[in-house]
């Protein structure tokens, strides 16, 4: 296994690095930068790769308590790479498919159930595999130039990457079928009519908002964070009675943090609470 580091990138590293993924850590916030700009961040199996390294050792790491997943360049990620690495295995079909697609599937499944929350920050095009990836994500800021597309029935497959599962939930049946049937283009600030993503924001202070989001996140309660992000995934397929003995029992834990403790003594003292994620 690569070893893995956290290394601050200036905007001109980025650009000549050979690293496919860049990761950054400040004031407990990770960003992850997919960087293969010349194919709008095409997933590849090497770049799925570094994506699970990544996520798996995030979910371990106590310094990070929110995420944020953006593209180099000008776009977010086009999906599969359809010109070599997973378009190959993707073009012959069978197993390899099954395998490329698993592969991945286990890089979203670590972000649905890492217990810190992840942003993602769509700079440009989201296609695909692309689109999919930043559905995954907790919170979706986007780019008033940016766009989302399913785009999979565009070259005769079915979605993927839990688009299946997320779509319908976010914006209703009938719409995600028009969307993924269709396959076109999602101008961000229709996706945020739409409830696919939270808010379309201008171009120029997409990171701008996107780290002070972040650093909201980070500052926050983290373990109460995570129980809520959980708690809301696992309510998605069950009853509201089962809802109701989770919660009950998820806030009998939470309420013997110290971020607990630190939350009700700042209410009665009158100040702004400063949790430190425990």
């Amino acid at each position: 296994m690569r070893p893995f580091l956290f290394r601050r990138y200036s905007v001109e590293e980025a650009r000549v690095t050979d690293e496919i993924v860049l990761v950054e850590q400040a004031d407990q916030v990770a960003t992850i930068t997919l960087n293969q700009p010349a194919t709008l961040n095409a997933l590849t199996v090497d770049v799925v790769v570094r994506l699970a390294e990544i996520v798996g050792r995030l979910a371990c790491d106590p310094e990070v308590r929110a995420v944020v997943l953006t593209g180099a360049g000008r776009g977010f990620c086009s999906g599969a790479n359809l010109l070599g690495g997973s378009g190959q295995t993707l073009a012959a079909g069978g197993m390899g498919v099954r395998q490329a697609v698993m592969a991945m599937n286990a890089v979203l499944a670590g972000i649905a159930e890492m217990e810190k929350p992840w942003l993602a920050a769509v700079n440009g095009p989201a296609v695909g595999g692309g689109c999919s990836l930043a559905l995954a994500c907790d919170l979706v800021l986007a780019a008033d130039t940016a766009y989302l597309a399913l785009g999979y029935v565009n070259v005769g497959v079915v979605l993927d990457m839990g688009a299946t599962y997320l779509v319908p939930r976010l914006v209703g049946l009938r719409k995600a079928k028009e969307l993924a049937f269709f396959g076109e283009r999602i101008p961000a600030p229709q996706a945020a009519d739409i409830g696919l993503i939270n808010r379309a924001v201008p171009a120029e202070s997409l990171m701008a908002t996107a780290r002070e989001w972040a650093a909201r996140l980070a500052s926050g309660p983290t373990l109460a964070i995570g129980a809520t992000k959980l708690g809301m995934h696992r309510a998605l397929h069950g009853t509201f009675r089962d809802a109701l003995h989770w919660e009950a029992m998820m806030i009998a834990l939470i309420a013997q943090t110290g971020d607990a403790a630190e939350g009700l003594t700042a209410f009665f003292q009158k100040r702004k609470p400063e949790f430190e994620g425990r």
